[in-house]
C-alpha cells in the first residue's frame, strides 16, 4: 500500500507541474505574488500555499539558504547566464577584502 501511495503522490506532483509549474515559475519571475498568480490563472485547483511551494522549490527553500544567513556579509547574489542566455541568481562567496 505504501508504494502505491508514493506512486500516486509522485504522479499527482508530475501532473500538477505539467499543468501549472511553468506558468507559476514564469509569473513569479515576472514579479507576481502567489495571490496575483492565483488570480491570473483563475483556477480553484490552486491555493496560495501550493503556489508558494512551487516557488520555494524553484528558488530553493529558506532551509537551503539558511546556512548563508549568519555569514551573509561574506556572500553576494550574482546574476548569471547560461549558454542559452537564460538568467538565474546564485549566491557566491565574495572575493577579496570585505
Amino acid at each position: 500500500m505504501g508504494e502505491n501511495s508514493y506512486f500516486r503522490e509522485a504522479l499527482s506532483d508530475f501532473a500538477f507541474d505539467a499543468a501549472y509549474g511553468d506558468s507559476i515559475r514564469h509569473l513569479h519571475d515576472s514579479g507576481y505574488t502567489p495571490a496575483q498568480i492565483r488570480e491570473y490563472l483563475k483556477t480553484q485547483a490552486l491555493t496560495e500555499e501550493r503556489i508558494q511551494e512551487v516557488i520555494d522549490k524553484y528558488r530553493g527553500t529558506s532551509d537551503d539558504m539558511g546556512k548563508y544567513i549568519n555569514n551573509s556579509r561574506d556572500y553576494e547574489i550574482v546574476k548569471e547566464y547560461d549558454q542559452y542566455g537564460r538568467s538565474t541568481f546564485v549566491m557566491k562567496k565574495k572575493e577579496g577584502p570585505n
